[in-house]
C-alpha cells in the first residue's frame, strides 16, 4: 500500500552558535526516524546547514533558500525522495524592522513549498513559521495578531491554490493556539482538516519560569486529501530527545515537540 509520512519540528536553532551542540544531536536523532519528509523551523544560522547536510544522510534532498546569515524564514525541508517542485514564498506582511518582532522581520519568514511524486500521487508540503506573538495576546486588536492574521490569510491562499488531485500538508510553528480567531481563520480560509484538533497535548514545552498559558499547542499539521482518493491519515505529538545523553536533564533538544503525520491510500 502506498505510504507517505512527515515530521515537523521547531528546531530551537538559536543564532550566534547557541544551538550548535543541540542541532548536531537533533539532526542525528532525526536521521534515525522513518518519515519520508522532515520539516524544520527556526534554523536561524547558516552555519547549521552543513550540520544538517552531514548528519541527515538518509534525507539527502534538502531545500532552503539562502539568506545573508540564515536560510530564509529559518525553514529547511529534507526528504528521502527527490523534489519535483520547490519554492520559497516570503510573507507579504512581515511586520516592521523597528519593532518587538525585529528578529521575525530579519529572518524573512514565509513558506517553503515542496512537491513529491509518491507512487503516482502528487504530494505537496507547505512548511511554515509564522510571526511570534511575544505577549501571547491573540485578539483582533493586538498589533502582532494582526500581522499573524495577514500571514494566515496568505498561507490559506497558497494552500487552496494547490492541485485538487494532490495530497496537501501544511505544517509548522504557527505561534497561536487553537482557541483563537487566528486558528478559525486558518481552518476556514484553507478548508484543511486538523487531525489533532481534539488532542489536548501541548506542543510548546514551556520551561518552569514561563507562564502556564504557554503550555499549549502552537504547532499544527493540517491536511487536504486529494479528490477521488481514499486516503487514511494518522497524526501524533512526540518529544524528540537526545537518546545518547546519560542524564535526563541532558536530553533536551528543542522547546517544541515534533508532530508526525502518516498517510496511506490504495
Amino acid at each position: 500500500m502506498p505510504f507517505f509520512s512527515l515530521l515537523t519540528i521547531n528546531s530551537f536553532g538559536l543564532p550566534f552558535f547557541l544551538g550548535w551542540q543541540r542541532i548536531n544531536a537533533l539532526s542525528r536523532e532525526l536521521n534515525n526516524r522513518d518519515e519520508t519528509v522532515l520539516c524544520l523551523q527556526e534554523i536561524q544560522q547558516g552555519a547549521y546547514l552543513p550540520i544538517l547536510g552531514k548528519h541527515l544522510t538518509d534525507f539527502p534532498h534538502q531545500f532552503f533558500k539562502k539568506n545573508a546569515y540564515a536560510p530564509m524564514g529559518g525553514l529547511v525541508t529534507a526528504s528521502r525522495l527527490p523534489f519535483v517542485r520547490s519554492e520559497s514564498l516570503p510573507f507579504p506582511d512581515r511586520g516592521k524592522w523597528l519593532s518587538l518582532g525585529f528578529a521575525d522581520w530579519a529572518l524573512q519568514k514565509g513558506v517553503l513549498v515542496t512537491g513529491f511524486n509518491v507512487d503516482g500521487l502528487q504530494v505537496v508540503v507547505l512548511n511554515t513559521h509564522l510571526h511570534a506573538n511575544y505577549m501571547g495576546k491573540w485578539h483582533k486588536e493586538n498589533a502582532l495578531a494582526k500581522i499573524q492574521s495577514n500571514q494566515v490569510q496568505y498561507l490559506a491562499e497558497q494552500a487552496r491554490a494547490q492541485p485538487e488531485d494532490a495530497l496537501v500538508v501544511v505544517c509548522g510553528d504557527f505561534n497561536f493556539p487553537r482557541n483563537t480567531f487566528l486558528y478559525d481563520e486558518l481552518i476556514q480560509g484553507s478548508g484543511f482538516v486538523d487531525p489533532l484538533k481534539d488532542d489536548p497535548r501541548p506542543t510548546y514545552r514551556a520551561v518552569s519560569l514561563m507562564a502556564s498559558k504557554w503550555s499549549v499547542a502552537l504547532d499544527f499539521v493540517l491536511v487536504r486529501k486529494p479528490v477521488g482518493k481514499d486516503v487514511s491519515v494518522v497524526a501524533d505529538v512526540m518529544a524528540i530527545e537526545n537518546s545518547t545523553a546519560r542524564y535526563p536533564v541532558s536530553r533536551f533538544l528543542s522547546d517544541h515537540c515534533a508532530l508526525t503525520l502518516s498517510a496511506t491510500w490504495r
